[in-house]
């Protein structure tokens, strides 16, 4: 029988390849929590914050959220309160969303849902079909990505959270980072790595980007978290998902390179030049590095606005 490296009793239920350790349920569970504790670190686990996390009803979302609850819920006069988005995909939305509802009322967490159709007017899907009919190529993904960033930072923003707290993992941002390397964007790498300096922007925190997909998943089916498990419709069709394949296979060949690969970016966007002044888009007036921000190019391409 092979026993945990920690705290060499309790059987191994878990390999973790890239530090050769093994752990026990118990000490996996302890490991996690541990390391999502010090990412976050005092100056965000503290008095007088209030933490909008953005939900979905997936596995990455709902550990966040378990593990931001079980932290702030000891400390005085500080908030974590769900913001969940609808983007409106037919046919999968809806579970995730009652998966996410579910959630928050088991765990007493004040939660709140807006959708693409109130803040756009149409839905994700209607946005595809109408993309389609102009012959516009850009993956679904990128539509839907920058729509739902911006939805939950007025959410954030309009319930006066300190931070909004995103459940990408390492994995998330191992391809983020690499995608950008790959197209050359080193302005969308500097902004990556850094929260933009603006009234109307609500300070990202990103609690599992060191823990691998694999460790969320098993973090969550350890506890029991029921998630949403389905993948996205559109999801296949994303760029992001071929490098997906492309650093699995990777992962699988040279153990701990997805850790690699975001700790050499957090070493190199110290470099990154960023712009010190931040406009706002002529159309929203969000922050924008550009007359136009990407919300209104996409609506106004699309005929929208």
């Amino acid at each position: 029988m092979e026993v945990c490296s920690v705290c060499k009793e309790k059987k191994s239920i878990y390999y973790q390849r890239h530090s050769g350790l093994r752990f026990c349920r118990e000490c996996f569970i302890k490991y996690i929590k541990k390391k999502v504790r010090k990412t976050l670190g005092k100056k965000i686990i503290r008095q007088n914050v209030k933490i909008g996390m953005g939900i979905s009803g997936g596995k990455d979302s709902l550990v966040m959220a378990y593990l931001l609850r079980e932290y702030y819920a000891p400390i005085p006069n500080s908030e974590v309160i769900g913001l969940i988005v609808d983007e409106g995909i037919e046919g999968f939305r809806k579970k995730g969303i009652e998966i996410a509802i579910e959630f928050c009322e088991k765990y007493d967490i004040p939660y709140y849902i807006a959708t693409f159709e109130e803040y756009i007017g149409c839905t994700l899907d209607s946005i595809v079909e109408r993309a389609k009919e102009k012959n516009i190529t850009a993956n679904p993904c990128t539509f839907c990505g920058v729509i739902r960033r911006r939805i939950l930072n007025n959410m954030a923003l309009e319930r006066r959270c300190n931070y909004l707290a995103i459940g990408h993992n390492l994995d998330d941002v191992a391809q983020a980072v690499m995608m950008n390397y790959i197209e050359g964007d080193i302005k969308k790498l500097a902004i990556l790595g850094r929260n933009i300096e603006h009234p109307k922007f609500v300070k990202r925190i990103k609690p599992l980007k060191y823990i691998p997909e694999d460790e969320v998943k098993l973090f969550a089916d350890l506890l029991g978290i029921k998630y949403h498990s389905e993948p996205c419709p559109y999801s296949s069709l994303s760029y992001r998902s071929e490098i997906s394949d492309i650093l699995d296979l990777l992962e699988e060949r040279h153990p701990g390179r997805k850790y690699s690969i975001v700790a050499g970016f957090e070493r190199l966007v110290k470099y990154l030049p960023v712009e010190k002044e931040r406009g706002v888009c002529k159309y929203c007036g969000n922050p924008s590095a550009s007359d136009v921000c990407k919300v209104c190019e996409i609506l106004k391409k699309l005929n929208i606005i």
